[in-house]
């Protein structure tokens, strides 16, 4: 095995053989780790965790239409995971290894806080920018102790490389700051769970089986998680496990959105407007005018969604939901006012109105203003 670490050959032979050599595991190794499988070598899995991770997330980006921030920062960061495990396995030296750890760590420190802000997101719950900042500064601090090995021993005391089945292996001994991580995953995990409750309480769920199915998704994180404590695997059990969470995220995200989009209830109302200049009627003569009426009487007409499609036929093509939106849109509301009077999310509202401009072949609310004051709508 030392010759192997101290050999020259090229890169590319060196990761073949980190693939496909099948070391016996040290006895270090196999008396540290009960659930080992003589026949796995760790770095095939993670090529293929990070294969898989990769692709979703390039997937993600080419095939759904309205993309949210959070989704991308949380495929990348599960990318990342997957990316700094199969590096840790092909290390060479701990410096390597340490750099594949922190790697790591800078996806993983990060998923925690991205899963609970889609989860707040699809539980309709607003998002304070004081407490996600502070949040955001939480992450970081632990980032930098996690990425302090190497640098620090308030982390890791001490650091060393075994192989297991042909693959690197980072062997830690805990610092005094390790427990930090661990607090900090079970704040997040309290906090997600705490936004599903109070969710559910405040009626922001449309059903029990809704709340229950998105705890579940939490839970089953917290189980994996504290599976993984529990029992050693010679692989890292949660690089699955954080592709399996995205994957249940998004089937959330996209079916309650649709949900919220399509299945809800229309509300029987009709689409009226006040123009922001209203016409003036013809004034009476000075003689007619009686001393206690001083001002010009003031005609307010309302314009309907059939107005507007008596001269913009296209718009007809609209949902009724969609129909909605527009009509807001015509009356120059901002977005997130809309979505308080609908009730939904602002990114239901944006993929709505994405749907209007794609519907009505425009690219922007501004073509809606200068196309209703050309057909003499306002």
């Amino acid at each position: 095995m030392k010759d192997l670490q101290n050999s020259k050959n090229p890169f590319v032979f060196t990761i073949a053989l980190r693939l496909f050599y099948i070391a016996p595991i040290t006895a270090f190794a196999a008396s540290d780790s009960p659930l080992v499988d003589n026949y796995i070598n760790p770095t095939v899995i993670y090529a293929f965790t990070t294969a898989i991770s990769f692709i979703l997330l390039l997937g993600y980006l080419a095939m759904i239409k309205m993309k949210e921030i959070t989704f991308i920062l949380l495929y990348s960061s599960v990318f990342l995971v997957n990316a700094g495990y199969l590096m840790s396995s092909m290390s060479t030296t701990v410096s390597e290894a340490l750099m594949a750890n922190r790697i790591s760590y800078l996806g993983a420190v990060f998923l925690p806080l991205l899963m609970l802000l889609i989860i707040m997101d699809v539980c309709r719950i607003k998002q304070n920018r004081f407490i996600i900042t502070m949040l955001i500064a939480i992450s970081i601090i632990i980032f930098l102790i996690a990425a302090s090995p190497g640098y620090s021993t308030v982390y890791y005391k001490e650091v060393y490389l075994v192989f297991v089945n042909g693959a690197a292996k980072l062997k830690k001994v805990y610092g005094p700051l390790h427990k930090l991580y661990y607090i900090y995953l079970f704040g997040y995990f309290a906090l997600m769970i705490g936004v599903i409750i109070h969710a559910w309480i405040k009626k922001k769920l449309e059903s029990m089986k809704l709340a229950g199915f998105i705890l579940t998704v939490t839970l089953l994180n917290i189980g994996v998680w504290f599976l993984e404590q529990q029992f050693r695997f010679n692989f890292e059990f949660l690089s699955v496990s954080y592709i399996a969470t995205e994957l249940f995220l998004l089937f959330i995200y996209i079916i309650i959105d649709e949900y919220r989009a399509n299945a809800l209830p229309q509300p029987a109302i009709v689409y009226t407007m006040v123009p922001p200049q209203p016409r003036v009627t013809e004034l009476p003569l000075l003689s007619d005018v009686d001393d206690e009426d001083e001002s010009p009487v003031v005609e307010k007409p309302h314009i309907t969604a059939q107005d507007i499609i008596s001269v913009w036929p296209r718009v007809e093509s609209l949902t009724a939901r969609e129909m909605e939106v527009f009509m807001y849109m015509v009356e120059n509301k901002r977005r997130k006012d809309i979505a308080d009077e609908m009730c939904v999310t602002e990114n239901t509202i944006k993929k709505h109105t994405s749907h209007i401009f794609e519907k009505l072949n425009i690219t922007s609310r501004t073509e809606i203003q200068d196309r209703l004051r050309y057909l003499n709508i306002k």
